[in-house]
C-alpha cells in the first residue's frame, strides 16, 4: 500500500500539501481581494455621489437666479434652452419648472430604482419684496454610476484572481522545487532507513550547494545526527550485551566451580558408606576363605556386585538429576528394599543409635530399587549426623493408605531438629548447614527430585529440639502399570547365553579390565584374543587375523577407540564393533557410528550380564 502510494504522489503534479497551499493561499488572496475592492467601489461610488451633489449645489448657486429672473419676465424661451442644457449635459435626467399651473420639463423621468432629486423655490425679488413664483426640481439618475462602479468591481475581481492564481502556482512552483523535492527525497530514503543499512553514508539530497544555511540544511543535520547517535547506541548496546553475556558465562563458571567444590565432597561422602560396604565384605570374603565357608564367602561376594552396582546407579542417579533424564522403572516390593537398605546401613551406624522398622502390610510400588536405596540411606545418614554422640534412634514405618492408593514411607529420628528458616531451602540444590567435607546439599534436592519423577510427594514435620519426621507419599502399584524392565533371575538369564565357536578381539589399555572380561567371555565358550595396545591388535587385524567381533574401550593412550574403528574400517575390515566409554553424554554421532561399523556404545560400570547379550545379539 505504500509503494502504492508513493508511486501515485510520484504521477501527480503536486503532493496533498501543495494542494492544501494552494487553496489557502488562494482563500486567503480572495478574501483580501474582496475587502480591497469593497474599500474601493465604496470610494469610488462615494465620490460620484459627491459630484451629483456639488452639480445640484452649482444649480441652487447659479442656475436658479438665472431660472427665477426669466421666469418674471416670463421669456420661455430662454427658459425651455436653459432646462434642455442642464437635461443634456447628463448630469441631470430630468429637470421642470412649475409656475401658475403650468409645468416646463426636459429630459425623461423614469422609474428610477435608485435616483436623487432636489426641489428649489424660484424667488424673485421686486421692489423689496421676495416672490415665489414656482419652483424647480431636478432628477439624477444613479444607476449609470451604480453599473460603473459593478463594472470596474468585476474587472478588479477579475483581474485580482487572475493574479492571485498565478501568484499561487508560482509559488507552488517555487516551493516544490525548492522544498517539497528535497523533502520527497528524504522522506523515501528515511522510509528505507532501518538497522541494517545504518552503517551507510549521511543521507543527501541532492540540492544545490549553497553558502547559507536553510531550515532543511537543519532537519538534514539534525536527522543525520540523529542516524549517528543511533548507530552510536546501538554499538554500545551491543557492547553491554557482550560485556553481560561475559560476565554471565564468568559467573556460571565461577558457580559451576563452587559447586563442583562442594559436590565433590558429598559424592565422597556418600561413596564413602559403598565403599565401607564393599571393602568390608571383601575382607570377610577373604576371612571366610581361609575357613573355606563358601555360603559366607557367596553371600559377601553377592554383597561386593550388589554394592558396586549401588555405586553405578548412584552415578547415573546424580548424571540423571543433572541432565534431567528419566529415568525407568519397575514394580519393586517397598517393604523389602526398605528391611535391605537398614540392614546395609546398620553397620554404618555407630552403636549409639538404634534403627526400628515396622509396616502394617506387604506393598509394591513403581520405582527403582537403587534410587529407593538412596533416599533411605539418605535420610538415615542425616539422621546419623543429627543425633551425632547422644543416645538416638531412627524409626522408619510403612503404611498403605488404600482410599488414596498411596503408601507412605515415614522416617523420623529424635535429633536436633530443623529450623523454620532452614526447611524452605533444604530442597533447594548445593544448600547444605554441613560443613563442606560432609555433604553437598545435593542429597535432598536429589532425593526430591526422585519422588516427584515416582509422582509422589514429601512432607518435613520437625521443631528445634524435637527431632525431625520426613513423611513420602508414593503411589501404590497397579497391576495395569507397564514395566519397564524384566523380573528374570540374573542367573538364569545368563545360564541362556553361549558364544561357543566366536572369536572376540578384546581391546582395553588396562590390562587388569582386559583380562576380566577375557575371562568372563571364555566362561561362555568364546574364544578371546586379548589386546593393551590399539597399535598391536589394528597390526594383528591388518595381516589377517580372523574375529567375528571386537571388543574395545573408547579412551585409550595410543589412539581413541574410534580412531581405531575408523582406521580399521577404512583398512578393509568389517567385523562389527563395541565400544565401551566412561562417558555419560553423547560421544559419537549416528554419522560416526555407522560409518565405521560401530554396531554398539556401551556405558561403563556395564553389567556382565548386559555384555554378554549384546556380543551374542552380534
Amino acid at each position: 500500500m505504500n509503494e502504492n502510494t508513493s508511486l501515485s504522489n510520484e504521477k501527480k503534479p503536486f503532493s496533498s500539501l501543495s494542494k492544501i497551499i494552494i487553496l489557502k493561499i488562494i482563500a486567503i488572496s480572495s478574501l483580501v481581494t474582496v475587502i480591497s475592492t469593497g474599500i474601493q467601489l465604496y470610494r469610488d461610488y462615494s465620490q460620484n455621489v459627491s459630484k451629483v451633489d456639488n452639480d445640484i449645489k452649482r444649480v441652487s448657486n447659479l442656475i436658479v437666479p438665472e431660472l427665477s429672473y426669466n421666469l418674471w419676465h416670463l421669456d420661455l424661451k430662454a427658459l425651455k434652452m436653459q432646462l434642455h442644457s442642464l437635461s443634456s449635459t447628463g448630469e441631470f435626467t430630468y429637470v421642470e419648472i412649475n409656475y401658475d399651473g403650468q409645468t416646463l420639463s426636459s429630459g425623461t423621468e423614469d422609474q428610477f430604482i435608485q435616483k436623487k432629486e432636489k426641489t428649489w423655490p424660484l424667488m424673485y425679488s421686486y421692489k423689496g419684496e421676495e416672490r415665489e413664483l414656482g419652483t424647480l426640481r431636478v432628477v439624477t439618475d444613479l444607476e449609470p454610476y451604480i453599473e460603473h462602479v459593478l463594472n470596474t468591481a468585476l474587472f478588479i475581481l477579475t483581474a485580482n484572481f487572475i493574479k492571485t492564481f498565478i501568484v499561487a502556482f508560482v509559488m507552488i512552483y517555487i516551493l516544490r522545487g525548492h522544498v517539497m523535492v528535497p523533502l520527497n527525497v528524504l522522506s523515501t530514503k528515511l522510509k528505507d532507513f532501518n538497522i541494517d543499512n545504518l552503517d551507510k553514508e549521511d543521507i543527501d539530497l541532492n540540492r544545490k550547494p549553497s553558502e547559507t544555511i536553510d531550515e532543511l540544511d537543519i532537519v538534514l543535520y539534525s536527522v543525520n545526527k540523529m542516524k549517528g547517535n543511533l548507530i552510536h547506541d546501538i554499538e554500545r548496546i551491543e557492547r553491554d550485551r557482550q560485556e553481560k553475556e561475559e560476565l554471565i558465562v564468568k559467573l556460571n563458571q565461577s558457580q559451576k566451580m563452587e559447586a563442583l567444590g562442594r559436590l565433590s565432597g558429598g559424592i565422597a561422602h556418600d561413596f564413602n558408606n559403598i565403599l565401607h560396604l564393599i571393602s568390608g565384605s571383601a575382607e570377610q570374603s577373604l576371612h571366610y576363605l581361609e575357613s573355606n565357608k563358601l555360603d559366607k564367602i557367596k553371600k559377601y561376594l553377592g554383597n561386593i556386585v550388589e554394592f558396586s552396582e549401588r555405586g553405578d546407579k548412584l552415578i547415573r542417579q546424580i548424571l540423571t538429576y543433572t541432565h534431567q533424564k528419566k529415568v525407568e522403572y519397575s514394580k519393586i516390593n517397598l517393604v523389602n528394599v526398605v528391611r535391605t537398605s537398614l540392614d546395609m546401613m546398620r553397620s554404618t551406624l555407630p552403636a549409639n543409635i538404634e534403627i526400628d522398622y515396622t509396616f502394617d502390610q506387604e506393598v509394591d510400588i513403581l520405582g527403582d530399587i537403587t534410587q529407593m536405596q538412596q533416599i533411605i540411606m539418605n535420610f538415615c545418614t542425616n539422621s546419623r549426623d543429627s543425633i551425632d554422640k547422644k543416645n538416638g534412634y531412627i524409626k522408619v514405618r510403612t503404611q498403605v493408605n488404600h482410599i488414596k492408593n498411596e503408601v507412605q514411607l515415614i522416617i523420623s529420628d529424635n535429633g536436633s531438629g530443623i529450623p523454620d528458616e532452614v526447611k524452605e531451602k533444604i530442597y533447594e540444590p548445593y544448600f547444605s548447614t554441613k560443613p563442606i567435607n560432609k555433604g553437598t546439599g545435593m542429597g535432598l534436592s536429589i532425593i526430591h527430585s526422585i519422588i516427584e519423577q515416582m509422582n509422589g510427594r514429601i512432607e518435613l514435620i520437625s521443631e528445634i529440639g524435637e527431632g525431625a519426621k520426613f513423611i513420602i507419599f508414593l503411589p501404590v502399584f497397579s497391576d495395569g502399570e507397564d514395566l519397564l524392565a524384566s523380573e528374570l533371575n540374573p542367573n538364569q538369564r545368563l545360564g541362556e547365553i553361549s558364544l561357543k565357536g566366536r572369536r572376540v578381539l578384546i581391546l582395553d589399555d588396562e590390562e587388569i579390565i582386559a583380562n576380566m572380561h577375557k575371562d568372563f567371555v571364555e566362561e561362555q565358550g568364546a574364544e578371546v584374543l586379548c589386546y593393551t595396545s590399539p597399535l598391536a591388535a589394528l597390526a594383528a587385524l591388518k595381516t589377517g587375523l580372523e574375529v567375528d567381533v571386537i571388543l574395545t574401550d573408547l579412551s585409550m593412550p595410543e589412539m581413541s577407540g574410534f580412531e581405531f574403528a575408523k582406521a580399521y574400517s577404512e583398512s578393509g575390515g568389517e567385523k562389527p564393533i563395541i565400544l565401551l566409554t566412561g562417558h555419560e553424554e553423547k560421544v559419537l554421532s549416528e554419522n560416526d557410528i555407522s560409518s565405521y561399523n560401530i554396531e554398539e556404545v556401551l556405558l561403563k560400570p556395564i553389567n556382565m550380564e548386559e555384555l554378554l547379550e549384546v556380543i551374542s545379539s552380534i
